[in-house]
């Protein structure tokens, strides 16, 4: 069984399930069987019919509800479901970069994703700072899910030139997706949205 206050300021908050066979003071029972559809549609401004400490009806308190609605407008669903879907492109293109490595020149594959392009970047920083530094310093990096092996700086650059070469269409496919999302009017128009990488001409 569930109770519900009988006195409220404004809406009537969710009823709260009691096991207890005595009533609290101030409370009247809900009977499981009573249809709290508009209860909750009306968010709590309704009126209850209470007989003998049990509400037998629910109706809506229409003027209640118009004005606190009036005074708490529900948030346009647009923005969200924009955001909501360009996630979704974000990681339709993480997924598919990390599915769809690339087979070099040197017959080796190599990883991709924005993660593979960061850490090679870095890694060719620092490769770059030690030698500035007078250091004898040696530029590895690895194929995919298997230990590093020497480059030289030339090798090294053309592998990373090859693999931004690589993911360009891609970028540019994400970045007309994501101008669809956010010029769509409505939330059907945005779940409407086609996000799929597949359908984009590979690089040579």
């Amino acid at each position: 069984m569930k109770i519900i206050p009988i006195a409220v300021l404004s809406a009537y908050p969710a009823p709260q399930t009691w096991a207890s066979p005595d009533l609290p003071d101030g409370y009247a029972w809900l009977p499981d069987e009573l249809d709290l559809t508009e209860f909750f549609q009306y968010k709590g401004f309704v009126t209850l019919t209470i007989e003998n400490d049990t509400v037998t009806a629910i109706a809506p308190d229409q003027e209640a509800y118009d004005a606190w609605m009036a005074e708490h407008p529900e948030p346009d669903p647009l923005p969200a479901a924009k955001d909501a879907r360009q996630e979704d492109n974000k990681a339709a293109l993480a997924a598919w970069l990390a599915e769809h490595p690339l087979t070099w020149i040197d017959g080796n594959v190599y990883g991709v994703t924005e993660a593979d392009q960061n850490e090679m970047a870095l890694n060719l920083q620092q490769y770059q700072v030690q030698k500035a530094a007078g250091r004898d310093a040696v530029l590895e990096w690895h194929t995919q899910k298997k230990q590093c092996h020497t480059f030289t700086e030339e090798q090294y650059t053309a592998l990373l030139l090859a693999i931004i070469d690589y993911v360009y269409p891609y970028r540019r496919y994400q970045e007309s997706v994501k101008e669809a999302i956010y010029n769509a009017e409505t939330v059907e128009a945005v779940q409407a949205v086609v996000i799929d990488y597949g359908s984009v001409e590979a690089p040579a």
